[in-house]
């Protein structure tokens, strides 16, 4: 890597240039995902919609747009929570991700429960053996692990959201954890989230953790922009169509859609009808899991071909 661009990026701080070879620029960053509320109507996830903006969630999961995936490396180098608050530099910038920069950025508001893993006591009524077994299509199967495969199609699609876009991690998307469903379940039953402290702790354990990759490339880049960053020169790509949630998303959870109904193969080849807002038992199929490859982004106008290892999928 060249010395002067990294004097550029942390004005000769050698010590963080060091941290920054050593552990973060090893590190990839995950492709970022954007679901578009107008996708969840036209599909007839109506009601998954209403959930999603009564949670004020709208803003922060169309975000899209320009990413600088170099400079969001460095932004986590310099990354630091410090009495509630978020700060960092880029290029001698350096700023505090205030209350005001949420709401401005994300339509995000510091307000509501916290929740995470191992976390879960502020909801009361939450149990997540409980709760999981309320969203599989088979009500009379008991959960022996937390796989999606086993869920009706709106909360199929509510782990995509929450795993790839809330607390966005590299890999095992199929398998649900306790704050996975924490958090689901607060979307599903109108419990507020304070949805700043959720990012922030997820960004800090992305720093922490050395195999842990590096989640909000577009948000950071966001904040990039917002800050004033100079930005001539730097590595610079867009989100494209195949970063959105479509019908190949649901299709690929071995859903397929007739008419206006979305429908799940039966173990016995019976289709059984999943609506999004049906609560009917249904059967246990459609099991396909969900971490099989996904192609690369690409913009029409930008291609991200020359990518190479700084994107996960």
């Amino acid at each position: 890597m060249n010395q002067g661009r990294l004097e550029i990026w942390f004005e000769g701080h050698e010590d963080i240039i060091q941290t920054f070879l050593i552990e973060i620029n090893r590190k990839q960053i995950i492709l970022p995902k954007v679901i578009r509320m107008s996708w969840l109507r036209a599909e007839n996830f109506g009601n998954f919609e209403q959930h999603l903006k009564a949670k004020k969630l709208k803003t922060f999961l169309e975000l899209s747009g320009k990413l600088y995936p170099d400079l969001v490396k460095v932004f986590y180098a310099n990354l630091k929570f410090s009495n509630g608050v978020l700060k960092s530099s880029v290029k001698g910038v350096e700023k505090d991700i205030t209350r005001q920069t949420w709401k401005d950025m994300a339509g995000l508001r510091q307000r509501g429960v916290q929740v995470r893993k191992g976390e879960t006591s502020a909801v009361d009524e939450f149990n997540k053996v409980q709760y999981f077994n309320q969203c599989v299509r088979n009500q009379g199967e008991q959960a022996r692990n937390f796989h999606v495969g086993r869920l009706r199609v709106e909360e199929r699609l509510l782990p995509m959201v929450v795993t790839k876009i809330i607390m966005p991690r590299g890999s095992n998307h199929a398998t649900l954890n306790e704050g996975d469903l924490v958090v689901m379940y607060c979307i599903q039953n109108g419990v507020m989230v304070d949805w700043t402290n959720t990012i922030c702790d997820h960004m800090m354990k992305a720093k922490r953790i050395m195999d842990f990759k590096l989640p909000y490339v577009v948000f950071i880049s966001k904040f990039i922009e917002h800050f004033g960053v100079d930005v001539e020169g730097e590595l610079e790509e867009f989100t494209g169509l195949l970063n959105c949630v479509s019908t190949l998303n649901i299709h690929k959870m071995g859903f397929t859609k007739v008419g206006n109904t979305w429908l799940v193969e039966g173990d016995q080849g019976a289709n059984i009808e999943v609506g999004a807002n049906d609560h009917e038992a249904g059967t246990s199929g459609g099991n396909r899991e969900e971490d099989e490859p996904q192609p690369m982004a690409i913009d029409l106008y930008n291609p991200l071909e020359n990518i190479g290892p700084t994107y996960s999928h």
